[in-house]
């Protein structure tokens, strides 16, 4: 094997598969990464065994040939480098990779072949197809709620829920839940999977940004395709997790005693300030008085803050209190400039959604206050 490409072409492509790969590796041939250059392509393939990918990039191929190298080593060498052209050659005398650029080499032992796991096979099936820009909306929308408490698998995923030409995106660690829809050109069976999140996040981190992505779905796996029209095309593949994903239909109230319209961007730069003394979980306050909110917190160590501002209700008093930083993202992940606040009660879930867009809703748990 012999290649010559970019510093930025081949560092970028193997930071963005090394994000996708799990750190905590079972097994130490894992953590190397597999080179395969043939025509004019240079294949990279990553596996943590619950996900692979494969990812290929343009470079001068001088000659085939396939090998592996610890990732994090040749990452570190190549972001060394300057900005310029490199080498890779295999050394088949000594099985050592050496990488030059301009006047610097290395030689880095490789991995066996043979003991590197096979890469897994997808069914042709009929794939459905979104607009990757729109798919990681989606994502960006939900991510930040799901759980990162492995005890509870399945909260770590994000529920991808298909049904007739429609798909939802549901994340939930049970003290908030975040849900983004969307129209798709989908005509199959209602279908429901939990994907991890951590997949779900690197394609929003992909370089990827035009065109569509394919999401084909199988018994046990999901693959995503982006770029599938070129050449150079990245392939995912993902074990789906297992477990219960919570009913999250009957948890988003139908009804609500009180609808609050509020300006968003009014109400996230009054929380944002109030909670800059928080610390120690403690909960932000909203009092909601004849035609004003307040806000405010109480810190026994540290001090108060308060701040209020006009807002349309006059009904009876409410205090309601929150996770600072659970409702500053309830509040970010809305677009638009008015938003409600929709409360059962003080105690139950508050849905804070647009007030014009019903695609993206956040439900978040009040915390009981003394």
């Amino acid at each position: 094997m012999k290649i010559q490409t970019t510093k930025e072409d081949i560092l970028n492509k193997l930071l963005f598969i090394s994000r996708t790969m799990s750190p905590k590796i079972s097994n130490f041939i894992l953590s190397g990464i597999l080179l395969e250059a043939e025509g004019s392509l240079l294949n990279i393939y990553g596996t943590d065994l619950e996900t692979s990918i494969k990812s290929s990039i343009k470079v001068n191929v001088l000659e085939s040939g396939r090998a592996i190298v610890p990732s994090k080593i040749l990452v570190n060498v190549l972001r060394s480098f300057p900005e310029s052209k490199v080498e890779l050659e295999l050394l088949t005398e000594t099985n050592e990779l050496k990488v030059n650029c301009q006047n610097a080499t290395f030689r880095l032992n490789t991995f066996s072949l043979e003991e590197y796991p096979q890469f897994p096979e997808t069914k042709k099936q009929s794939p459905l197809k979104i607009k990757l820009k729109n798919f990681k909306y989606l994502i960006s929308k939900v991510q930040k709620s799901s759980s990162t408490d492995e005890s509870r698998a399945a909260l770590t995923g994000i529920l991808i829920d298909l049904s007739k030409n429609f798909m939802r995106l549901v994340a939930t660690d049970s003290y908030r839940l975040a849900l983004a829809s969307s129209s798709v050109d989908f005509d199959g069976e209602p279908i429901k999977v939990i994907v991890p999140s951590k997949v779900l996040d690197n394609i929003t981190k992909s370089d990827s940004g035009d065109g569509d992505i394919d999401i084909n779905i199988e018994e046990n796996q999901i693959s995503f395709v982006l770029d599938s029209e070129k050449e150079f095309k990245t392939l995912i593949i993902s074990r789906l997790l297992s477990g219960k994903f919570p009913d999250y239909e009957k948890l988003i109230p139908q009804s609500f005693a009180h609808s609050i319209v509020i300006n968003k961007n009014t109400m996230h730069d009054v929380v944002n300030r109030i909670s800059s003394i928080s610390q120690d979980n403690i909960p932000i306050k909203l009092d909601f008085e004849n035609g004003r909110i307040v806000v405010s917190m109480n810190i026994r160590e540290v001090g108060s803050s308060s701040e209020d501002f006009p807002v349309s209700y006059g009904e009876e008093n409410l205090q309601i209190a929150f996770d600072p930083d659970f409702l500053k993202e309830g509040l970010s992940v809305i677009e638009d400039d008015k938003i409600t606040f929709n409360i059962v009660e003080p105690l139950k879930p508050v849905m804070i959604k647009s007030l014009k867009n019903e695609d993206i809703l956040y439900l978040l748990m009040p915390i009981r206050i003394s």
